[in-house]
């Protein structure tokens, strides 16, 4: 927004005001403004305004990552402060929408008005990858909730390499079965493969076992269809890990 006068004198001054909405930039900012005039030799004026936001209540960070595989801890700490001088910041409540996968605590800083939230993952998660909210309500008038986004993630034990099957390109005039072979492997403890099965019909498998209840070969055979002309499937690896019961391995090729 701008306000600014219209004429200016010969010999005068004139003054141009801007205003820039404080809830529509962040961070460090920049931000130009063209001034255009009467003048033959300077018709165009750009005036550059720039300077950076201060939060009334610092959180940071305000994405956190918990990562780890089924059994391990994983933490994360979020440090929360206020840039309000007129009063100490207090935090009222935290609370999330994913209690079932994380616990989370304050802990009071020495300095008064800052405190640190310790975050924890469930380690008895199952493998898997999903985003919440963690809600952080405070005294503050201007900020009275922040809102720490949290991905939590339980990596699996079972590590398949490679973790997609491209099977290329294949002729399509006189299609051929063409083999891939992928390896399954178990980093701690023990599993077996139960049985494979593929999203259509055009590919096999055979298991063989490298070390019985740790690694596995399994080789996939695919025979492409003669008036298809590109493939996306899918392969579905069960296991007997209740942690890990099914594993999904994307599957490619392309017809010539």
């Amino acid at each position: 927004m701008a306000e600014y006068d219209k004429v200016i004198p010969p010999g005068q001054e004139g003054s141009v005001t801007l205003e820039v909405q404080g809830d529509k930039v962040s961070g460090v900012w920049s931000k130009s403004a063209v001034i255009h005039t009467s003048d033959l030799k300077h018709p165009r004026l750009t005036v550059t305004v720039a300077g950076t936001v201060i939060k009334h209540v610092d959180v940071e960070p305000e994405r956190v990552y918990l990562r780890g595989m089924y059994g391990e801890q994983a933490e994360a700490d979020v440090s929360v402060s206020s840039n309000e001088r007129k009063k100490d910041l207090k935090i009222l409540e935290v609370s999330s929408n994913i209690d079932d996968k994380m616990t989370y605590k304050v802990v009071p800083d020495a300095e008064p008005g800052h405190y640190t939230i310790k975050i924890y993952k469930n380690p008895k998660l199952p493998t898997l990858n999903t985003w919440g909210s963690l809600y952080v309500k405070t005294n503050s008038e201007n900020t009275p909730e922040k809102v720490v986004q949290v991905n939590v993630v339980t990596r699996g034990a079972i590590i398949v390499q490679p973790a997609t099957l491209n099977f290329g390109s294949i002729g399509a005039a006189a299609p051929k079965s063409v083999e891939k072979t992928i390896t399954v492997t178990k980093v701690k403890g023990d599993f077996h493969i139960r049985d494979v099965a593929f999203s259509s019909d055009f590919y096999k498998a055979s298991v063989e076992p490298v070390e019985e209840g740790k690694q596995y070969n399994i080789t996939v055979s695919f025979t492409p269809a003669g008036d298809q002309k590109s493939y996306v499937d899918e392969m579905i690896i069960n296991t007997d890990d209740p942690n890990e019961p099914s594993i999904r391995i994307r599957l490619m090729a392309r017809a010539l």
